[in-house]
């Protein structure tokens, strides 16, 4: 096998960091961007994974175009994994300086270093929303998101066409739309993931609306196979298992021996709720929520449907319940839950 030098942006996130460690495996070289050098001891609640692993590190940011043209250079690959994840308003500018500009400028710095090719690591929620759940979204959906105001999805699609642009300007790039990530070691949410929220606060009822839930370890192998077959320009869902919120609820109390709620919140009622947080919106009262947000949950399904992966790639998505499982036993570990 001919080993390889890679870059990874976000590689001290959660993604990131298990994307390391898969690259270190095969032998390959692996340099993270990050805006600080990872301490050798780690506080209290985080990871150890960077201080195992042997990963050289390049200072920089997604705003400062000379440190990605440094961290760039000499490297055959580029993982570009880094972003911003809020449903924050007041974070829209971030997300797109970031998301966006961002993604433009590690674009630009690739093709002047000529890498051999950059696998983007983009969102289900770049691809939109299904408000009918038996018709999943595949890669060809078109992005219907725009109209919900919600800057997350936006910048993601908005991303996707610096990529795409950049293609056209001769950068061999791929593209990658995992579904929302499950598995221990996301320190930016501990308890606010779905697993600790559920086991921590035991909701009392269910809820409409559903997303897909996918193991980190699965979302890793397929940016590997991605790397390694997939199509120039293309995009490739990364999917596991689309589930309602109520069936994540009751597939997490069956896991840990709880029994589930029965009763189904309205959806008039998350309606109104919804209406009662414009309000409080329109007085400055900050709760760091949208109606868009609520819709999402009350009627909203991010389902999508991962064949095209599965036969170009070789994709084999696994159950949810060992991510499940083990994100509880590290969230214990912590003290979390």
């Amino acid at each position: 096998m001919v080993y390889m030098k890679a870059l990874i942006t976000g590689g001290a996130g959660f993604l990131g960091r298990k994307l390391a460690r898969a690259l270190l495996d095969e032998g390959h070289e692996v340099r993270l961007l990050v805006r600080k050098i990872p301490s050798e001891k780690p506080a209290p609640g985080e990871p150890a994974e960077l201080q195992s692993m042997p990963v050289s590190y390049q200072l920089g940011d997604l705003a400062d175009e000379a440190s990605l043209e440094a961290a760039c250079q000499g490297m055959d690959w580029v993982f570009h994994a880094a972003g911003v994840i809020s449903y924050n308003p007041k974070k829209a500018d971030l997300m797109y300086r970031t998301n966006v500009i961002g993604t433009r400028n590690v674009c630009t710095a690739a093709l002047a270093a000529g890498v051999k090719r950059l696998v983007f690591t983009s969102s289900t929620a770049a691809i939109g929303v299904n408000e009918d759940p038996s018709t999943p979204m595949r890669e060809d959906t078109p992005f219907n998101a725009r109209r919900l105001g919600l800057a997350y999805f936006d910048t993601k699609f908005d991303a996707e066409e610096e990529v795409r642009a950049a293609v056209k300007k001769g950068l061999d790039a791929v593209i990658v739309n995992p579904g929302s990530l499950m598995g221990p070691g996301d320190t930016r949410r501990y308890e606010k993931g779905y697993v600790g929220l559920i086991y921590k606060y035991k909701p009392p009822v269910r809820f409409h609306g559903g997303i897909n839930f996918v193991d980190v370890n699965d979302v890793v192998k397929g940016h590997l196979l991605a790397l390694k077959k997939g199509r120039t320009g293309e995009r490739y869902i990364l999917g596991g298992e689309s589930l309602t919120y109520g069936a994540l609820i009751e597939r997490v109390n069956k896991l840990i021996g709880r029994k589930a709620p029965k009763a189904t919140v309205p959806r008039f009622f998350m309606g109104m709720l919804a209406q009662g947080i414009r309000g409080l919106n329109l007085f400055g009262v900050d709760i760091h929520m949208t109606p868009e947000l609520v819709r999402q949950v009350a009627d909203w399904y991010l389902y999508v449907d991962s064949e095209k992966a599965k036969k170009e790639l070789g994709y084999q998505p696994h159950s949810i319940d060992e991510a499940v499982l083990s994100t509880v036993t590290w969230l214990k570990g912590l003290g979390r839950i």
